[in-house]
């Protein structure tokens, strides 16, 4: 390291501290002033004696110097002034009493002399004084900043202590100068402080953060500026470093990090990335999960443009009908459409984009989400499959209780067209044949035979799997279709049916046979808890009626009803009343009606029984 010197303000004349402050002299400058006073009388008076009651032949009045120098050190320009006139006003009487009337040449060089060195000193400590004022002025300067201010030598030892200083590390003046600096505020450099050293030593400056301690013990962050301070030889003498505190600042920003990663995080367990656009531009600004969701490097301009490179095909209109949407200043904007990944991989996602109407920027700015739904999609479609599949397996299961029934209805046709068939032969063998008898005999056949390709068209679509068509179904139709599979149960149970069907032209929109087995469930349960029950009498009605625009079917039977709290789990998966029951009939039901846009409840009857409500939305246009 350099050679270490001892380091003195360059603007605290006579080797004293400068100090600065507030308004007024600290109480020890004004007894030190007073002091300083007093001695320059003390002095001068001594000089005055000797030079004008003694015979010494010697230049006593330049000790008057002395004199101006104590005076001076009070900095004062105007009691200077004065006591250099005084001084050189003694000088003269002292002369006039030592050695008038009798003037030598020699008496006159000394006081010459004297007076010389007298206005010179004065001449001198004037200027001390006033470069003094004008760094005076310069330092009071440094308290103005809220900057920390600290000066201090090589060693550390701190010269300078400004205002910002004392309220950024709560020492005063007093007791921070003469201690050191790195001590006193446990100063932890992000580098050892030989290596810091070193390196202001070789660039002359340093920048960087350090931790310190505030006077009650509280951790700081502070930023510095260091800055090397070298005397007219260019030797390093001392350090000034200027300090701000910006603990807050570091910890606003790390909550801000904690928060940012926190949000990341979510936005990557949620599949779920954050954008931000304005309407008159097709560029966009991505949070990092959009990046990942689009399959596209971090570095990549985010745009509209982009995001068509890695839409499907199909969806690309759909996609450029949102940034319409946006471009024309829409409220929201939501939309779902695929991605094709460069490796063939099929993404769904869902944009959602509202528009800021807190934004301070009179451009429309939207904020919106663009969410990977592709486990969502896949989790439906494998949902739907599975519902399906169940629900194939309770039109089977339903097939099976309704075997007595499809037998009879599959039989008596079959019977029938034997019965007309040996009528038409009869009427054919007759000695004169009768045609027209046999006509008769033979449509009926036909009738009865399209009966039963009807009756096992029916029984094979409901034990067919396959996935769910929509069509236009007349209600009428598709309740008469399911009375006429339950219409055997009804009789066999003693059960009265009544059926109150819609007029031919009320349709609505539907898969026959889903809606089918919804209808025939309800049937079946209500003849099952009526024939369980022995209700005495046994009641059930089924009727359809316009509501709006919907289409209300309700079921509703004379049995024991529902028990306290069956009522709000009856639609539960695996919920049944029978001892025998799966629980599976009336949840696929709702699974089914909801599918098609419908609701499904249940009430008591009044006085007794249930009543299930099913509504379907009625198709607009009801001419079939």
């Amino acid at each position: 390291m350099s050679e270490i010197h001892r380091f003195e303000l360059p603007f605290s004349p006579y080797g004293l501290h400068l100090r600065v402050g507030g308004p007024g002299k600290p109480a020890s400058t004004i007894w030190r002033s007073r002091a300083y006073s007093l001695a320059a009388v003390v002095l001068a008076l001594n000089v005055f004696a000797f030079d004008a009651f003694t015979d010494y032949h010697v230049a006593i009045a330049v000790l008057y110097v002395l004199v101006v120098q104590l005076v001076a050190a009070t900095g004062s320009f105007h009691a200077t002034s004065f006591a250099a006139g005084a001084c050189g006003l003694l000088t003269l009487i002292a002369l006039l009493l030592s050695h008038e009337p009798h003037f030598t040449g020699s008496a006159l060089a000394r006081c010459a002399v004297s007076l010389f060195a007298l206005a010179t000193a004065t001449a001198l400590s004037i200027r001390h004084i006033c470069t003094s004022d004008a760094l005076r002025e310069y330092v009071q300067l440094l308290d103005l900043t809220h900057d920390a201010i600290v000066v201090h030598d090589l060693n550390g030892i701190v010269r300078f202590w400004n205002k910002g200083a004392e309220a950024l590390y709560g020492w005063n003046a007093d007791e921070a100068i003469g201690k050191d600096f790195h001590v006193l505020t446990e100063t932890q450099f992000p580098l050892s402080r030989g290596s810091l050293y070193t390196e202001l030593m070789r660039d002359g400056r340093w920048e960087g953060e350090v931790g310190r301690k505030h006077r009650d013990g509280s951790s700081l962050v502070v930023e510095t500026r260091i800055g090397l301070w070298k005397d007219a030889k260019g030797r390093p003498v001392a350090v000034m470093a200027t300090n701000n505190n910006v603990t807050a600042r570091r910890r606003s920003e790390s909550e801000l990090e904690r928060n940012h990663a926190y949000a990341a995080e979510a936005e990557r367990l949620s599949k779920t990335g954050s954008v931000m656009r304005y309407a008159n531009s097709r560029v966009m600004h991505w949070s990092q999960e959009c990046f990942r969701i689009l399959g596209v490097s971090p570095g990549t301009q985010p745009s509209v443009d982009v995001v068509l490179e890695r839409t499907h095909p199909d969806d690309v209109e759909l996609v450029k009908g949102l940034d319409q949407a946006i471009r024309d200043g829409k409220p929201v904007v939501d939309g779902i459409y695929r991605l094709v990944m460069p490796n063939g991989e099929i993404k769904h996602v869902r944009f959602v984009a509202r528009l800021n109407a807190l934004g301070a920027t009179p451009d429309l700015e939207y904020v919106g989400a663009l969410m990977d739904i592709t486990a969502v999609v896949t989790g439906q479609e494998a949902l739907q499959k599975s519902m399906t599949e169940l629900a194939h397996v309770m039109r089977l299961t339903t097939l099976g209780g309704l075997a007595t029934t499809i037998a009879h209805e599959v039989t008596q046709p079959l019977a029938a067209i034997m019965t007309c068939g040996d009528t038409a032969l009869c009427w054919l063998d007759r000695p004169v044949p009768e045609v027209g008898e046999a006509k008769v005999a033979i449509e009926q056949i036909l009738l009865d035979a399209e009966r039963s390709a009807e009756i096992v068209k029916q029984i094979r679509a409901m034990a067919q799997k396959r996935e769910p068509q929509r069509m236009p179904l007349q209600v009428d139709a598709l309740i008469n279709d399911a009375v006429r599979l339950v219409a055997r149960e009804c009789r066999a149970a003693l059960v009265e049916l009544q059926v109150n069907a819609p007029p031919t032209d009320v349709a609505v929109d539907g898969d026959p046979i889903q809606l089918q087995q919804v209808i025939v469930n309800l049937l079946l349960n209500a003849v099952q808890a009526m024939a369980e029950a022995k209700s005495p009498r046994r009641r059930l009605e089924i009727r359809a009626f316009i509501r709006g625009n919907a289409v209300q079917i309700d079921v509703s039977d004379s049995g024991p009803g529902f028990r306290d709290g069956d009522i709000d789990r009856i639609f539960a998966a695996f919920f049944t009343t029978k001892e025998s029951g799966l629980g599976m009939g009336l949840s696929i039901c709702r699974s089914i009606v909801e599918a098609h846009g419908g609701r499904i409840w249940a009430e008591r009857g009044d006085p007794q029984g249930a009543v299930f409500h099913l509504e379907l939305r009625r198709r607009k246009e009801t001419t079939l």
